[in-house]
């Protein structure tokens, strides 16, 4: 693992000064002095450019100044102003899906099993004992030559099943790219990884804190890293990740229990629950559901009513723009949002209105799916542990190459056996045999999104060019959608078949 702070932002009265070539202080080249001038903007009538100047005049008094503000006040939005990059290198999956739960004040770019050829390079978890290392390099070493003899095999399919896309260059390396797709749902998720990171000071703490409690040794081990390379520059921003900062600064003991058992707290209240309701020993239904309908949510009702609200003139109140939509007939909604949405492009958004109406999607996802599905940061996402139960997706490629078999046997049969018996082995640490299971491992996550979000999400991964695992989980949101909410998800669809959707809508 290695962790690079690759840049953080300055005054740029000192980045004129450093281009100048005039001396700088080391102790000016840090964001504080831009979160400190910000933070005397509400009780300071100086005009900001000279509250900045007084900052980088004393950075001492400037950090003292940002750890009242910030921590004695309680104004950690002024932490946001101070914005740092990283460079992360040689983590797993598993690391790295830890590191990108947080979803606002951050950036990722990861380096991508579907693009690039992998070389094989893997995560060994310093949990494992010798005897478990042993067994663990022969899975992955197995995965890994699967990987690198089914590529080849998967390039000649996608050349003889496309011939016409293989004599054009670009189109050529689409379908060198969706054999790579297919042949990394072999890989582990211990396999080595990288990205580019940036965290706002507010957003990279509670990560940090979040991190440091982490049941996996990894995972923790990263969080120490980014902390320390943080407080190089900024220290003052980023006291709630240091115990011994914040005694110092705050005078009281830091209280993190919340981080440490909060998840714990949860499970046990759970098994507590389902005990006193006599549930405790059934069985729950793995069922891949995909929309689940909230009792009295009616996504076109609150969608309707919200676009009433805002454009009526005299305004009605919300209730009863909700009572007039209640009263509409389906194609009187239908008509209305089609009146709404006439001037719609492929390239727009639906309007702010449309976050009003909410669904619940209940999905079992493969890993290569998720690492698409994580990425759409703005909607609720509960995400359950990988677990070898609920199956593993094949890809068709790999079937129709004749390897479904050998697949099967390698990732459903030996992976799932190393998988349970680190379970026996390290029974307080239940996610650790998650290493050794691979993209085509499967989870349940709970989405919770808005009609605008979903949108954006049809548009994007319904698209023609979207990989097809995560275009057959949107597809099946986008029915069950449809099903929920016909009015308000009429142009719904992949960015190809936009212009034809809106066609048969408007005819």
């Amino acid at each position: 693992m290695e962790i690079i702070l690759a840049g953080y932002n300055l005054d740029n009265e000192t980045i004129n000064q450093l281009v100048s070539g005039e001396e700088v202080s080391p102790e000016a080249l840090t964001p504080e002095t831009i979160s400190a001038a910000y933070a005397r903007i509400s009780r300071d009538s100086r005009p900001v450019n000279e509250l900045r100047a007084v900052a980088r005049e004393d950075v001492a008094k400037a950090k003292k100044s940002a750890k009242t503000i910030v921590f004695g006040l309680g104004h950690h939005s002024v932490a946001e102003h101070a914005v740092f990059n990283f460079d992360v290198l040689g983590v797993s999956r598993l690391a790295i899906e830890a590191l990108e739960q947080h979803r606002i004040g951050v950036g990722f770019t990861e380096k991508s099993q579907r693009y690039i050829t992998l070389d094989g390079d893997y995560v060994m978890p310093t949990e494992f004992t010798a005897d478990e290392r042993e067994l663990f390099n022969q899975l992955v070493g197995e995965q890994n030559d699967f990987y690198f003899k089914v590529l080849p095999e998967l390039e000649r399919y996608q050349r003889e099943a496309n011939p016409e896309m293989w004599k054009d260059r670009n189109e050529r390396r689409t379908l060198q790219g969706w054999a790579k797709e297919d042949a990394r749902y072999v890989l582990s998720l211990a396999t080595e990884g990288q990205l580019g990171y940036t965290a706002n000071a507010r957003a990279l703490e509670h990560t940090l804190r979040r991190l440091k409690h982490h049941h996996l040794a990894e995972v923790r081990d990263l969080g120490e890293r980014l902390y320390e390379k943080a407080k190089e520059v900024a220290p003052s921003l980023i006291i709630l990740a240091d115990e011994e900062l914040f005694l110092e600064a705050q005078g009281g003991t830091l209280e993190d229990k919340f981080f440490e058992k909060g998840r714990t707290d949860r499970i046990e209240a759970t098994e507590n629950l389902l005990r006193r309701m006599d549930f405790g020993n059934k069985s729950p239904r793995l069922v891949k559901g995909r929309v689940v309908n909230v009792e009295g949510n009616d996504p076109d009702i609150a969608i309707m009513a919200a676009l009433i609200y805002e454009s009526s003139k005299p305004k009605f109140s919300y209730s009863e723009a909700m009572a007039i939509s209640d009263l509409a007939f389906p194609h009187e909604r239908e008509g209305y949002i089609g009146d709404v949405l006439k001037n719609l492009g492929k390239f727009d958004s639906v309007p702010r209105e449309f976050e009003m109406g909410k669904m619940v999607f209940d999905l079992i996802v493969s890993s290569s799916c998720y690492a698409q599905l994580k990425r759409h940061r703005l909607c609720t996402q509960l995400v359950g542990d990988y677990n070898p139960e609920l199956g593993v997706v094949v890809p068709e490629s790999i079937e129709a190459i004749g390897r479904k078999g050998d697949f099967l046997d390698l990732v459903g049969g030996k992976t799932g056996e190393f998988y349970r018996k680190i379970q026996e082995n390290h029974p307080e640490n239940p996610r650790l045999g998650e290493y050794g299971l691979t993209n085509a491992h499967q989870r349940q996550v709970l989405v919770g999104m808005n009609m605008r979000e979903l949108y954006h999400f049809s548009r994007l991964r319904e698209d023609a060019h979207a990989q097809w695992d995560i275009r057959e989980t949107a597809k099946a949101m986008s029915i069950g959608a449809k099903e929920l909410a016909p009015a308000t998800t009429m142009l719904l669809g992949g960015k190809h078949e936009f212009d034809k959707i809106k066609e048969r809508v408007y005819r």
